[in-house]
């Protein structure tokens, strides 16, 4: 049998993902290990660097789940290959939760609305959040058991043919058994992150209109806090994006989709969790400090 010949394409479009794979490991476990320190020196945490430890946590172990997958396949027994798909995807909706409520976190901190419930939030965001994104994926987790169980009912050995699965038949029958929980839960999501941008947006404008009326400079330090926080969110929106779409497309032309669109794919997916890490160190004062102490260290070095 001759061996499989990687086209050129193919090649370039590995090294490309690998590159961004060697960047989310990267940028993920910056942010890991500085909140952890922080966290083990100051005895505390607050909400904000509880949210960056999840995220970055919750993607690190996603991306160990997708390197074992790849490189390790014929190791795994069915189960195994079960175990590891269910585990990245409660991981995989565990970081998109931690991205929608950070930039809930963040809008509730900077928006300046004299509604009643912004103001109990306001109040009280710094306790809810770690509640907030426990319930959510116990919600999940409950809306994710029919598509467990029915799974589970079509895979018995008694429903399976003489002929023998092909070794990703089970993974792509997860796949279609879990888009459409996973794919409504993406875009609440998506929709959390929507809402918290045009909350931001719309308090900006107003806080601008109140000082242009009040013949005050625009340029004050609250005007400087919406924007410093609603630039991140819109490349994050952008980037999330770009996320839903090239994941819909992967999953609903899973058996069609050509190798060449496949792996275009696929590095459009890599994108999201390799880049938003980069946003939010650039954007965090306490790991842009780190980040730039550390390349100051090295140039000196």
């Amino acid at each position: 049998m001759a061996a499989y010949q990687m086209s050129p394409f193919a090649i370039f479009s590995c090294c490309i993902i690998g590159i961004l794979c060697i960047i989310s490991l990267s940028g993920n476990g910056f942010i890991f290990i500085v909140t952890v320190l922080q966290w083990l020196q100051k005895r505390k945490m607050p909400p904000c660097d509880f949210l960056l430890t999840c995220l970055s946590a919750s993607r690190l172990l996603t991306q160990f789940n997708y390197m074992a997958s790849y490189f390790l396949p014929f190791f795994y027994s069915p189960s195994i290959r079960k175990m590891f798909f269910f585990s990245r995807v409660f991981l995989h909706m565990a970081s998109l939760w931690c991205v929608s409520w950070l930039s809930i976190f963040y809008c509730v901190k900077v928006i300046n609305f004299s509604n009643s419930l912004l103001l109990w939030l306001k109040l009280r965001i710094n306790l809810l959040v770690p509640k907030l994104l426990g319930i959510s994926m116990v919600i999940f987790m409950v809306f994710s058991l029919p598509s467990i169980f029915t799974f589970h009912k079509f895979n018995k050995p008694c429903n399976q043919t003489i002929t023998p699965p092909t070794s990703h038949e089970p993974e792509d029958s997860m796949w279609i058994r879990f888009f459409p929980v996973q794919i409504t839960f993406t875009c609440i999501n998506f929709s959390m992150n929507i809402a918290a941008t045009l909350l931001l947006l719309i308090s900006l404008w107003r806080h601008v209109r109140n000082l242009r009326k009040s013949g005050t400079s625009v340029q004050d330090l609250n005007t400087q806090v919406h924007l410093k926080v609603m630039r991140p969110l819109f490349i994050t929106l952008l980037l999330y994006l770009l996320f839903i779409a090239c994941s819909i497309t992967m999953t609903t032309g899973f058996f069609h989709v050509q190798e060449n669109q496949a792996l275009i794919s696929e590095i459009m997916i890599s994108i999201f969790p390799s880049v938003h890490p980069i946003i939010l160190i650039w954007t965090n004062p306490k790991l842009k400090d780190v980040a730039a102490h550390m390349l100051n260290i090295r140039q000196r070095a």
